[in-house]
C-alpha cells in the first residue's frame, strides 16, 4: 500500500516538472500591455473581429441598417392590440402645464397643443406607473397613471399633463402594482375638468385592460 502511494507521488512530481511554469513565467501578462492601452473594455457586436476560418467580408459592401425602434405592446392578442394606438407618455408631457390652475384666476389656463387635443376620444395604449385613488379589498377601481414613479410614491406633485385619471368600468377591479410599470388600454379624454374652481384633471381614461408583471 505504501509502495503504491509512493508511486503516485512520484508520478505527480514528474508531471509537475514536465508541465509546470518556469520561474520566468510567473507574473508575465497573458496579453502584451501595449495592445491593451486605449482599447475599450467591451466591444459592440458589430466590432467583433471576423472568425479566422470563415470568409472575410468588407463592411463597406453592405449598407448599414438603421436601428429599429421597438414600440411597446404585445401584451394582448393581436386582434385586441390592433384596436389601440400606442402612445408615448413623453408626447403628453411635451408642453408646459402647471400642477394647479384656478378657473377664476387673472391668467387664462395654458393652451393645450392641437396635436394633443386631437387625441380626445381616441383608443390608445400607454405605459406608466399606478397611484391608486379608489380601492377596496377586491382591488383598485381608479388610479392616476403617472409617467414617473417619483410622481407616484414619493410625495412629488406632478403637473397636470404628467398623469392620467384612469377609471375602470363599474364593478371591475385591477391589482395594485407598486413600483412596477403597467400598460393601460382604453379610451382617452383630453381637456380640463374643473371642480370647486380648479382644474382637477387634464387627461382621463376609461380602461378596458390593465396589464402588469410584464
Amino acid at each position: 500500500m505504501r509502495a503504491a502511494i509512493a508511486l503516485v507521488a512520484l508520478v505527480g512530481i514528474a508531471l509537475a516538472a514536465r508541465f509546470g511554469l518556469e520561474s520566468d513565467d510567473i507574473g508575465a501578462p497573458l496579453v502584451d500591455l501595449a495592445e491593451l492601452e486605449g482599447a475599450p473594455l467591451r466591444r459592440a457586436p458589430g466590432e467583433l473581429p471576423p472568425e479566422e476560418d470563415g470568409p472575410s467580408e468588407d463592411p463597406a459592401e453592405e449598407p448599414e441598417e438603421e436601428a429599429e425602434v421597438v414600440l411597446e405592446g404585445g401584451y394582448l392578442p393581436d386582434e385586441i392590440e390592433e384596436q389601440y394606438e400606442w402612445l408615448e407618455f413623453t408626447f403628453l408631457t411635451s408642453f408646459e402645464y402647471p400642477d394647479l390652475v384656478e378657473l377664476d384666476a387673472e391668467e387664462a389656463p395654458p393652451e393645450v397643443p392641437e396635436d394633443v387635443t386631437e387625441l380626445d376620444g381616441e383608443m390608445i395604449a400607454i405605459e406608466g406607473f399606478m397611484n391608486p385613488l379608489a380601492f377596496d379589498r377586491e382591488g383598485v377601481s381608479q388610479f392616476a397613471l403617472v409617467n414617473d414613479p417619483l410622481n407616484c410614491c414619493f410625495g412629488a406633485t406632478p403637473n397636470m399633463n404628467h398623469w392620467i385619471d384612469v377609471t375602470l368600468p363599474e364593478g371591475e377591479r385591477t391589482a395594485f402594482y407598486s413600483l412596477d410599470p403597467v400598460a393601460v388600454y382604453g379610451k382617452l379624454e383630453v381637456g380640463e375638468a374643473y371642480e370647486d374652481g380648479f382644474v382637477v384633471s387634464l387627461f382621463r381614461m376609461r380602461a378596458d385592460h390593465v396589464i402588469g408583471d410584464f
